[in-house]
């Protein structure tokens, strides 16, 4: 031949040669028995494309052997081709559609598309023709199938992420809430801290024991509001004493005779208590003071000792309407009243026993004691 080597081998193929890949190529066929099949079976046969021929879509196996490359449909017999692609298209739709007749139209090609079919060819294709456009149909179905999976496996990828999401989304709510709640105890440390170091500047000045029961009983009035309260100091004889108190909601005789009642009931009882007692239901009213809970009837009450180095110098007890309860705020910041009160009280009997024996310093309420010289008009605040 002329312009070729003699020893060059010639590559091309005749028209009935066949590649490894389109003998690899399935195809079904649906259409009726008739010369129309008959013409395109034999021209796959020539292009040596596999193949199986069905008559409807109602005789396709319900799990085919293998998956076909592409989808051949004839365009004549009843249901007509077109309606056949369309129930088709809905149970393949990751396969090509190729439609077929005897002499294609131009009308019938535009309706091949509308229906999904991705070509249209005349059963009388050469068989090189055929192949070419087999394998063309095939790439796409390869394509689709592709693209399907790399859809299905996004959405996997969604599902894990919105898993990763919801995990996420709950530990973040976590650890929001642990940082309230880390926030809340830090705001509590700090308004504890700061009532600490306002009380503590307030009465370290104190050294005289009426001013500095005045000074924590106006403390007190001012953090919790109006209350009754009464400051039992208790003398080396084991009774406590009214030092002074707060009369909110009573008459004078009354409440005198309440606080000398209560110096003699609820003093000895809490004496030894290390917590702030809160009793504001007439259960607990009747557990802790027994035959005597009529006195505090229908009011909550607070009681908290005043101790230092084990001793206790001050039974403290407040009381009012139980409609309007002591708060867990007040609680703690009675917590912090109680032990600064407790130190100063002892500092007091330091500085003005300084120059006696420890064992003659006696307390607070000791009815001979200078410290405790006070007329009883002394300390008496109203709110």
């Amino acid at each position: 031949m002329p312009g070729q080597s003699r020893n060059t081998p010639d590559t091309r193929k005749s028209p009935t040669e066949v590649s490894a890949d389109a003998q690899c190529l399935f195809v079904l066929v649906i259409a009726p028995a008739g010369t129309c099949r008959t013409k395109l079976t034999a021209g796959l046969d020539q292009a040596g494309l596999r193949h199986t021929c069905i008559e409807r879509p109602d005789d396709l196996p319900a799990a085919p052997s293998q998956p076909f490359d592409a989808i051949m449909i004839g365009t004549t017999g009843k249901p007509d081709g077109f309606e056949t692609a369309e129930r088709v298209r809905c149970v393949f739709e990751h396969t090509s559609i190729i439609l077929f007749s005897s002499r294609p139209t131009l009308c019938e090609a535009t309706t091949a598309m509308r229906v999904g079919a991705c070509d249209f060819v005349s059963a009388s294709t050469p068989a090189d023709e055929l192949r070419a456009r087999i394998e063309s149909a095939a790439e796409r179905t390869r394509m689709l199938r592709a693209r399907h999976r790399r859809v299905g496996h996004l959405q996997n990828l969604c599902k894990q992420l919105n898993t990763a999401r919801q995990e996420v989304t709950r530990h973040v709510g976590s650890l929001c809430d642990d940082l309230v709640n880390a926030y809340q105890d830090l705001s509590d440390q700090i308004g504890a801290m700061s009532v600490s170091a306002e009380f503590n500047a307030i009465i370290r000045q104190e050294l005289d024991i009426e001013e500095l029961l005045r000074v924590v009983l106006e403390y007190m009035l001012a953090k919790l509001g109006a209350m009754n309260a009464g400051v039992f100091l208790p003398s080396t004889s084991g009774d406590f004493s009214l030092g002074a108190y707060i009369n909110y909601d009573c008459d004078k005789d009354s409440a005198e005779a309440l606080l000398d009642h209560l110096a003699d009931v609820v003093a000895p009882r809490f004496e030894h208590e290390t917590e702030i007692i809160l009793i504001d239901t007439d259960a607990d009213l009747e557990r802790y003071f027994d035959g005597d809970a009529h006195w505090l009837t229908d009011r909550s009450v607070v009681v908290f000792s005043c101790v230092h180095e084990g001793e206790c110098l001050a039974v403290v007890t407040l009381f009012r309407d139980k409609r309007k309860p002591f708060t867990p705020d007040m609680m703690q910041t009675l917590r912090t009243i109680a032990d600064h009160f407790g130190e100063q009280l002892a500092r007091v009997i330091r500085t003005h026993h300084r120059h006696l024996p420890h064992d003659q310093w006696g307390l607070l309420g000791d009815p001979h004691d200078d410290l405790f010289d006070i007329d009883d008009d002394d300390i008496d605040l109203a709110a």
